[in-house]
């Protein structure tokens, strides 16, 4: 069964969380619905743990057993995604949007609130470039506890498409937990959670995490249903810690809203937490971050199995003011090495402007070192029309 399909369940009545009657109905944004009760104790390992003691009990292989099995792996199942959720429904907060576009792009914009998540307790919260562009007049951010702060713009990072916001006189809010990048694994459980459709509870979709470093290296993927219902909340594994944040995205365009068309599809992506951390800090500095490019052309051929081959230099570009010339090739950036055209793209995509790279050229047999620091996109653009 694909894990982003789910089945009708009951409630388990006992658990600190209970997620709706159909999980089903939790992938179209159904409530989670908080009850009183004894605090969960299900994790990861807790469930694993017990999944595999099932899995030994005496007479499993009896229709009856198994019956009895599936119905207690389901239970766990559900206890697992509870216990996740709750971990993670602290630090997440409703974003209320005054002003802004109602169409960009040709594309009509949702209404209504969006997701935000909160990274410091002083208020620093991260959410999806989506219902930003342009820059909203006044943005409310509410707490699942109903506390509510006036919410400004900081900075934005284009490259991913997400905002930093600082929500105003805030102090000693719950933080959210990245979960480490060497714990993420393909076919692992994904948890998409959004705010916008009450402050005091997320909306659910669960599935797995389908790939790592999409959209050239900057990017996880999920077939969990995202969409606006939950860009800028976070996705979390299933001890609640967050792998990344929600954001519509595409690997054919760089547009601020590119991926919105691929709603709730089986396809979404989320930008990777941990490894997103230190572009807080620079963001904090007020100043936007660009996706970093180094003004050359590579030769013709399939992007797999060409060599980086350079065929053109962009005048005053950054390649041309260290002297990378045409025909030159990229063997190594940063000591990683570079074998294909998709190899250059993926070692120079996640980069932002103002990055400097160390690249090794072959010229006429030849090693050598050069240090260039990218520039934008924009500022190639303004190049060539010189």
């Amino acid at each position: 069964m694909n894990r982003s399909q789910t089945k009708n369940r009951k409630k388990t009545p006992g658990l600190a969380v209970g997620l709706a009657p159909s999980c089903g109905e939790l992938a179209r944004g159904s409530e989670l619905t908080i009850h009183d009760g004894a605090s969960p104790t299900a994790n990861g390992g807790f469930f694993r743990l017990l999944v595999v003691g099932m899995l030994l009990l005496p007479g499993a292989h009896s229709s009856r057993a198994q019956s009895l099995e599936r119905t207690t792996l389901e239970q766990l199942e559900e206890q697992a995604f509870r216990s996740a959720v709750l971990h993670a429904a602290g630090s997440i907060v409703q974003l209320r949007i005054i002003g802004g576009a109602e169409r960009v792009d040709g594309v009509t914009m949702a209404e209504g609130p969006t997701t935000g998540v909160v990274l410091s307790s002083d208020g620093y919260v991260v959410t999806s470039l989506y219902r930003f562009v342009p820059p909203p007049v006044t943005v409310l951010a509410i707490l699942a506890d109903g506390k509510q702060f006036a919410a400004k713009v900081v900075a934005t990072d284009q490259s991913r498409k997400l905002v930093l916001l600082k929500l105003q006189n805030a102090e000693g809010l719950a933080v959210t937990e990245p979960a480490p990048a060497d714990s993420y694994r393909v076919g692992q459980w994904a948890i998409a959670l959004g705010q916008t459709y009450r402050a005091d509870r997320p909306n659910v979709s669960v599935g797995i995490l389908s790939a790592k470093r999409r959209i050239f290296g900057r990017a996880l993927q999920t077939d969990a249903a995202v969409s606006a219902a939950n860009y800028g909340g976070p996705l979390i594994d299933i001890e609640g810690r967050v792998l990344g944040i929600l954001a519509p995205m595409s690997p054919g365009s760089e547009k601020a809203i590119a991926g919105v068309d691929w709603y709730d599809s089986g396809i979404g992506f989320a930008v990777p937490l941990e490894a997103w951390m230190p572009a807080m800090e620079r963001l904090k500095t007020g100043k936007d971050l660009q996706r970093g490019v180094l003004g050359v052309t590579l030769s013709e051929g399939s992007p797999r199995e060409t060599p980086a081959k350079i065929k053109e230099v962009i005048s005053q570009g950054p390649a041309a003011e260290v002297g990378i010339e045409v025909g030159d090739l990229v063997t190594q950036i940063n000591g990683q090495p570079i074998a294909t055209h998709n190899d250059l793209k993926f070692a120079i995509t996640p980069h932002y402007a103002g990055d400097t790279l160390t690249l090794t050229l072959e010229r006429d047999g030849q090693s050598q070192e050069v240090e260039v620091t990218l520039t934008t996109i924009a500022h190639l653009q303004e190049l060539a029309k010189e």
